[in-house]
């Protein structure tokens, strides 16, 4: 198989990739597994909110389509706009959320170089620009890195101090 062509599989599917990959890591510890799924349901809802909100192009030749539409407020797909990355986010997510769960220098390292991949690839043929590249891998990591802090609090509880039992030092 060209190396290029699995790049570009490779940089395509990433978020698939990555979300599979993290499903397997994650099959014996099922709250972390809940807690990744929905909040990669959630980052998605994110990413298409953010995308209608900021309307910002993709650097290819839509621009002048979606600014046309925008003053006729004509109805435009999500897809049709980059900011953020829906791929960038999405790698960004898995990547913060698998290195803070399983604290694992080659598993992390393996996310980061697929997450790069796709980054490259997705700048490489138009579909975004750096910005929106690294706007979408920031909030990813962001938000995996808040999901993480809501399922470690739920996995270890209300955690309170004890009574004072009155027993001798």
């Amino acid at each position: 198989m060209d190396l290029y062509l699995l790049r570009d599989y490779i940089g395509l599917y990433a978020p698939v990739i990555l979300f599979i990959l993290t499903l397997f890591l994650l099959r014996n510890m099922k709250t972390y597994l809940q807690f990744f799924v929905t909040g990669f349901i959630l980052n998605n809802i994110l990413n298409i909110i953010l995308k209608i909100a900021i309307k910002d192009a993709r650097p290819n030749d839509e621009q002048r389509r979606i600014e046309i539409g925008v003053v006729n407020r004509a109805r435009i797909g999500f897809d049709k706009f980059g900011m953020p990355s829906g791929h960038a986010q999405n790698c960004g997510f898995c990547l913060s959320f698998i290195t803070l769960v399983l604290n694992d220098h080659f598993i992390s390292t393996l996310y980061a170089c697929i997450s790069i991949i796709s980054l490259f690839q997705r700048y490489l043929y138009k579909n975004h620009t750096i910005l929106q590249l690294a706007v979408g891998l920031f909030v990813g990591i962001g938000f995996g890195y808040l999901t993480y802090l809501f399922g470690n609090k739920y996995i270890m509880g209300n955690i309170k101090m004890k009574k004072d039992d009155n027993a001798p030092l």
